[in-house]
């Protein structure tokens, strides 16, 4: 049945391995998909977990959401190929007024104002979480400024586009003047030292939901 993983509001599962995700909590089941135990710039491939579930031979197996297409894909994994870690905070994007708040638990500690998608490459809306953290020289500055946190959604209308696959992110600007404006193709931006102090404060597998 469900167990509890502990009181943290979210907990994320880290890869210690190469990981292999199934449609059900078994081995038996169909794999949908399979991640390498890091990402391209070295991090571990994290998975913010749904639900944990203990199986009648004792096997640990959680159900994740996935950093792939279609958004929203979710999947069952081995307990023994991840580390597990609470997650405190959590991101929520509001596309309709343009601003974002960080919060702890319920608590809002603080809103910002940030730029979205145009009409025509909308940022994409459901519940997303940080799947890594890149600051210049591995991004471009000009596009990204000081940081871009990754997130497991993409863009539904761009295939490519930034880290070559469509990855929408939260991202710092050089162009504070555009912000709270629908100015970009998907990702969220925001001044850079509030990208700063998120990518400080924001582990691997934060939620980050967006909502219209």
């Amino acid at each position: 049945g469900e167990i509890k993983l502990g009181d943290a509001p979210a907990y994320v599962a880290l890869a210690v391995k190469d990981v292999t995700v199934r449609d059900k909590p078994t081995r038996k089941g169909d794999i949908v998909a399979v991640f390498p135990q890091a990402l391209p710039w070295g991090s571990p491939t994290p998975f913010l977990i749904d639900q944990a579930r203990r199986t009648a031979a004792g096997d640990v197996w959680l159900k994740v959401l996935l950093p792939k297409r279609p958004n929203g894909s979710s999947g069952w994994l081995e307990r023994e190929q991840v580390r597990i870690k609470p997650v405190t905070h959590q991101v929520v994007v509001d596309l309709s007024s343009r601003t974002a708040s960080l919060l702890a638990g319920k608590k809002k500690l603080r809103s910002f104002r940030v730029g979205v998608g145009t009409a025509g490459t909308p940022t994409p809306t459901g519940r997303f979480y940080v799947t890594v953290k890149l600051r210049p020289p591995q991004i471009s500055a000009a596009a990204y400024g000081a940081w871009a946190l990754g997130l497991s959604g993409y863009s539904e209308v761009h295939q490519t586009f930034g880290t070559g696959d469509g990855q929408i992110a939260l991202h710092g600007t050089y162009k504070p003047w555009l912000l709270g404006q629908p100015v970009s193709n998907g990702c969220v931006r925001m001044d850079n030292e509030t990208i700063s102090l998120l990518a400080e404060k924001l582990p691997l597998g934060t939620p980050v939901t967006i909502q219209a």
